[in-house]
């Protein structure tokens, strides 16, 4: 990155800024003001003007919802907003609003109809309803009419006008008003439901037929209505959201002098710039500016003193941009969640691509669960094609979905169920594996290309107690196995922190500060292991001599080399991080946790264990059930299909329960091996985005 100062006249500005704007390479420093005689700009004055017809178009464009159109060209969006668009503008906008207003008198007006259609039962007028000086009067429907009018029945001063409305019935009370509480609580023991009745006159049926044909009426006006507007946005709607983009980039130019230093006479726009842009930004800017000067940022030398670490942070840096890329670009939604590296750091982004998806399958590890997963990547990409933030996060499902569908496939598992289950059966006294698949989708195993014994197949037994198999059976005969790899992959995962650690903090500080600071938890962390290893392998049964030998060698040796990983700990606690003599004692402590960090990855086997036993047990309470059921509907006892149903219903419902934990659970934990396990052993994430000014172009031509 460099700096860039461009300066001029004030007279310059306008023109400076809308060429800063289409270039999109200049991230500007807002002017603190701190400076005397020196103040910030102020808006252009035809700000406002832009901003209440941007406000106007992006209401418009959320009523009608416009398509994307092919891309315009820059004179042609403008002579559109200099012509007669936006007169066409405000009188679809006036059709948007009439329209609203017809949909709101059609609510109004079925909720009347529906209202009268029920007094209409009584065969009472209107004016007949209320407006009693010496009566009490209720109408409504009642749950249990018959007995309302039995118990009114025994009083002679009231009066009851029934109708029927379907399964309630209307009816209309009348009473003097000496006895209004009596006639109350009779009524309200009758499940009563008071109507509104209109004020109004006249035959309930005639307003009925009156309130109809108004009904009509406004149907086909919002019909109308909503015709005009689809062809409106059918044949302006691209040019809508074409002139909405040119606007709100002339919003962000008209409104950036407030960002700028000006003084009586001048400007200074003080910003960054990617060094590879450099050259062709200058010439630009130099038509249009007065001076224009960069240069390139190179960060201030250090020797790897805790003081200058202090020094490093109040450096001002360049904010950070991504560099190209393509497959791993979604990535940089994780990274970004834990914020931009700091310049000059090692970016993450491209190693999760291949671990964030390991995990992920390691974990969730179904073939149908990745299907399931990929769907949804693709659906996200349909459903907001519009938002670049859910194209990547699209991008990234699909990826952990390919990953869950290829553990699924070493798993051999799909849906919770093993692909190979061969029961065992004893023959002559000896128990022996069946010939049969009992599956439930034994046809899967057709995808194996091996001749599996009974849903094994080859096997390999590397270094360090690593057994590898095909398939890898992670609930049944290797979920020992798995235990190892997820520790192993653990400790490969660290190691890489600590590698990229001792690589980012020699370009910063030199190679002793980077080997005392990072390098010194990698030789405690390969001491560790091997002290470790061969201590309990050493432990073993059945181990010859000389094995045995060879396993406490590793422990001796291994040892050695965690002790001078802590002392090299140590020391760079107390050299290169601040913390003086009392390093000494906290190095030791701070070697626990790296056991912990190690420990941590056993979520690897826990998880996708754990999820697999959810399916599992759905597949027992419900598909077992449901064939069940449906083998005695096959005989004859079709009352045991509703059970077949309900257990069909629970069975779908606890795999989409395994289906949507599969998919956060997972991702919680592998998110969380990697911003916390890994990353926090060399990450620093306080870099600054970078944001050019000037939006990237999607529908209008930017000269």
């Amino acid at each position: 990155m460099s700096r860039i100062v461009v300066a001029g006249t004030l007279d310059e500005l306008s023109e400076t800024l809308d060429v800063a704007s289409k270039l999109g390479s200049i991230h500007m420093l807002d002017y603190d003001g701190e400076i005397e005689d020196i103040s910030l700009g102020s808006p252009n004055k035809i700000a406002d003007e832009v901003s209440s017809l941007l406000v106007k178009m992006r209401g418009c464009a959320a009523e009608i919802k416009p398509t994307k159109g092919p891309r315009k060209s820059l004179a042609g969006v403008r002579s559109l907003l200099d012509g007669e668009f936006p007169k066409h503008l405000d009188k679809v906008l006036s059709k948007i609003n009439a329209l609203e207003d017809t949909k709101n008198n059609l609510d109004k007006t079925s909720q009347n109809l529906t209202t009268i259609i029920r007094i209409a039962t009584l065969n009472l007028d209107l004016e007949l309803l209320s407006d009693y000086n010496s009566l009490s009067c209720w109408i409504g429907e009642f749950g249990n009419l018959q007995k309302l009018k039995a118990d009114l029945e025994k009083n002679a001063n009231v009066m009851c006008f029934s109708g029927s409305n379907g399964k309630r019935g209307v009816a209309a009370v009348f009473c003097d008003k000496e006895i209004s509480e009596e006639i109350q609580s009779t009524i309200s023991e009758c499940d009563f439901d008071a109507i509104t009745t209109p004020n109004s006159s006249g035959s309930a049926k005639d307003l009925v037929d009156n309130l109809e044909k108004e009904k009509e009426k406004l149907i086909t006006t919002q019909e109308s209505f909503e015709n005009e507007i689809d062809s409106w946005n059918s044949e302006h709607g691209a040019d809508l959201l074409a002139c909405i983009e040119l606007l709100e980039r002339d919003l962000e130019i008209l409104n950036a002098p407030v960002r700028v230093a000006v003084s009586e006479h001048a400007f200074v726009m003080d910003g960054w710039i990617p060094t590879s842009s450099v050259k062709e930004s200058s010439v630009a800017l130099k038509m249009v500016s007065t001076v224009v000067e960069t240069e390139k940022f190179e960060s201030a030398p250090h020797h790897g003193h805790h003081d200058e670490h202090h020094e490093e942070h109040d450096e001002e840096l360049p904010p950070i941009a991504y560099t190209d890329r393509n497959i791993s670009k979604p990535f940089e939604l994780l990274t970004d969640l834990v914020g931009r590296p700091r310049y000059g750091r090692i970016d993450p982004t491209m190693f999760m691509l291949f671990t964030y998806p390991i995990f992920f399958g390691m974990m969730l590890g179904d073939m149908i669960y990745g299907i399931f997963t990929i769907m949804l990547g693709l659906w996200i990409k349909n459903k907001f094609s519009d938002n670049e933030a859910a194209i990547l996060a699209s991008r990234l499902v699909v990826y952990i979905g390919i990953s869950c569908v290829i553990f699924g496939y070493l798993y051999a598992e799909f849906a919770g169920w093993e692909i190979f289950i061969y029961e065992k059966v004893k023959v002559n006294g000896v128990y022996v594996y069946a010939d049969k698949n009992s599956s439930p989708v034994a046809f899967l195993s057709a995808l194996y290309p091996f001749d599996l014994h009974h849903g094994y197949g080859p096997s390999a037994e590397l270094p360090f107690g690593i057994n590898l198999a095909f398939p890898f059976h992670r609930v049944g005969s290797n979920m020992s196995d798995l235990i190892v790899i997820a520790l192993y992959l653990g400790i490969l995962h660290l190691a890489l922190g600590f590698i990229i650690g001792i690589i980012d903090v020699a370009k910063g500080h030199g190679l002793v500060a980077a080997f005392f600071e990072k390098g010194s938890w990698l030789i405690v962390l390969v001491g560790g292991f091997l002290a470790c290893y061969g201590f309990l392998v050493g432990n073993g049964e059945g181990l010859t001599e000389h094995y045995a030998s060879a396993m406490s060698d590793l422990v001796f040796y291994g040892g050695i080399t965690l002790v001078i990983g802590i002392i090299c700990l140590c020391y760079g606690l107390a050299k290169y991080e601040g913390f003086g003599p009392i390093g000494i004692f906290v190095g030791p402590l701070e070697t626990i946790s790296l056991l912990s960090n190690v420990l941590s990855y056993i979520r690897l086997m826990a998880i996708g264990v754990v999820g697999v036993k959810i399916a599992e047990a759905g597949n027992m309470l419900g598909y077992d059930n449901m064939i069940k059921s449906f083998e005695l509907v096959a005989n004859g006892d079709f009352l045991a299909i509703i059970s077949g149903i309900v257990a069909m219903l629970l069975w779908i419902g606890i795999q989409l329960f395994a289906w949507v934990l599969g998919v956060f659970s997972p991702n919680i934990h592998a998110a969380r091996l990697h911003f916390v396990e890994w990353m926090k052993q060399f990450y620093d994430g306080s870099g600054e985005p970078f944001k050019p000014f000037g939006s990237k172009p999607k529908l209008v031509e930017v000269e």
